[in-house]
């Protein structure tokens, strides 16, 4: 007989909570140690986005990001937190796209060129150019909901 089972997964992981809320909080509160009675954790120590980018670090025995970075230090670093971190969970795409540095990241990208020869491969890796435009940090507004609203208007380049 057939047997139906629920299948589950995790969509939203522990780590990828405190760095996203050390984001928010980097760019809310203008810097890694900034703090504001409005951010508080569970005991009411107030939180940093230094603290909870260094949770996922913590949490496995590595050091905490260091004290007293500059803002472009710990913003350089919480990125290639958040890449490797996050690897091959389909995060960097957006990352950088919400980042708008997609010019740096999308315009050339290195390629594998595998060749069957029968009884062996050849690898080749060629680096492509590909087109990047500012336009495509925003999704086009179907023209239908701009009929059904006139107020809306085309996001720009589209």
């Amino acid at each position: 007989t057939y047997k139906s089972d629920n299948h589950t997964w995790v969509t939203f992981r522990l780590a990828e909570f405190y760095l996203n809320y050390a984001e928010a909080l980097f760019k809310y509160l203008g810097g890694a140690d900034e703090v504001s009675s409005e951010f508080v954790d569970k005991d009411g120590e107030q939180v940093t986005a230094r603290k909870m980018a260094s949770k996922t670090r913590t949490r496995v025995g590595m050091p905490e990001f260091p004290y007293s970075m500059t803002n472009e230090a710990f913003w350089t670093k919480y990125q290639n937190e958040r890449m490797v971190e996050l690897a091959f969970e389909g995060h960097r795409f957006w990352d950088v796209r919400r980042w708008k540095e997609a010019d740096k990241f999308f315009t050339k990208i290195d390629v594998m060129k595998i060749t069957d020869n029968g009884d062996s491969y050849t690898y080749n890796r060629e680096t492509v150019t590909r087109m990047w435009n500012d336009k495509m940090y925003l999704f086009p507004i179907p023209r239908t909901e701009i009929m059904k609203n006139p107020n809306l208007t085309q996001n720009t380049g589209w």
